[in-house]
């Protein structure tokens, strides 16, 4: 184990809002977990959120005090007694999907929020409070990802920011491979103009999908097909002839929904799935609160559609999607249609989080503590 120092600037969240840099002890590593010395760390538009605790209404809460921050890029600065596949200076990815070594169940978003029940709440507190808003973090190893940095860096010439684009792109990896589409298929994803929307855009395209776009503003559908050159796209007016406009398109083998909190109620739902092929699927993956769907029963079971929901990802999807970047398919910058929108130090963590509400068009922004 590497000799650490002993102090460190780090973001110290004491409530909704309440955040401050202070200087507080280096984590030590100890079993299960590693420390990384932090490089880059992710933020996209809903993070703000979860700072400022808008989410506490929905049970989504923090254990303050807590260091804020989840998914990161940095280097193995400290490893535990039972580590054997890391070294010290190695790059790595943190990635926040945190789960119990002895119940799945237990399982949240790290650096977002504590989960639902005591339990998880409990599991949280007493073990991984602290998140990546500092010089370093002590991190499970489960999510922990070792990257060839010959390959990403050297070869394919990306940044250490761009590769924090890993950190929500399993999410889109996940769905896409849970209703086993196939090269040369065509996926209908909508609505398509957010960050998630586009990592699914990215993922399809790299898993040599065509890919329809489908959403309201034909601005933003415009600057879609300008990214991902070659995709198709398809203007949702919520009226009865959606589902024959994306139709006209080709035959639609699988839909993939990634509509947000503010798009419950609306009826693009129901247009989209009638416009899936006999044995299709269709993927729910979007932040809706609708307490119904409007699923055609007879369509579904006529045309034998499959449905299934989807929630954050497994370890083979990790090991995939890095696989999938160190091998230059999926692209991690512009030419893939991602970017990053502004970087900023720790102390400047206002102005990145006022920033990220501006996210858009596949881009993040980065803080570099």
């Amino acid at each position: 184990m590497a000799d650490l120092p002993t102090t460190m600037r780090a973001l110290v969240v004491k409530g909704p809002g309440d955040g401050a840099i202070e200087t507080i002890p280096v984590p030590q590593p100890g079993p299960g977990s590693i420390v990384v010395r932090e490089i880059d760390v992710l933020l996209y538009k809903t993070t703000p959120a979860f700072f400022d605790g808008a989410n506490a209404a929905a049970g989504m809460t923090l254990p303050y005090p807590v260091v804020f921050g989840g998914a990161a890029v940095g280097r193995v600065a400290a490893t535990g007694p039972d580590t054997t596949a890391f070294s010290i200076g190695q790059l790595v990815l943190i990635e926040p999907n945190l789960r119990a070594r002895d119940d799945p169940n237990i399982a949240v978003v790290w650096g977002g929020f504590d989960g639902f029940d005591l339990k998880t709440k409990q599991f949280v507190k007493n073990n991984w409070r602290d998140g990546s808003w500092a010089e370093y973090v002590r991190a499970p190893l489960e999510n922990t990802w070792a990257l060839n940095e010959d390959k990403l860096i050297g070869k394919l010439g990306l940044q250490t920011r761009d590769l924090l684009h890993l950190g929500y792109l399993s999410v889109l990896y996940a769905g896409l491979r849970r209703i086993d589409v196939k090269a040369g298929e065509t996926v209908l994803i909508c609505p398509a103009t957010g960050i998630f929307s586009n990592g699914a855009i990215a993922i399809a395209r790299a898993f040599g999908l065509s890919v329809i776009a489908g959403g309201r503003n034909t601005e933003s559908l415009d600057a879609l097909k300008a990214r991902f050159p070659g995709i198709q796209t398809v203007q949702l007016k919520g009226e009865q002839e959606d589902a024959s406009a994306i139709q006209a398109l080709g035959p639609i083998d699988a839909f993939v929904d990634i509509g947000p909190a503010a798009a419950t109620g609306t009826s693009y739902l129901a247009s989209c799935i009638l416009s899936v092929r006999k044995g299709g699927h269709v993927c729910l993956m979007g932040g809706r609160a609708d307490t119904t769907l409007p699923v055609p029963y007879l369509f579904m079971m006529f045309n034998n559609i499959t449905l299934r929901g989807s929630l954050m990802y497994e370890d083979e999807d990790v090991k995939g999607l890095i696989k999938l970047a160190e091998s230059g398919i999926l692209k991690l910058h512009a030419e893939g249609g991602l970017g990053v929108l502004a970087s900023y130090p720790l102390e400047d963590y206002a102005k990145a989080l006022e920033k990220a509400k501006d996210c858009a068009e596949g881009k993040i922004v980065v803080v570099n503590p």
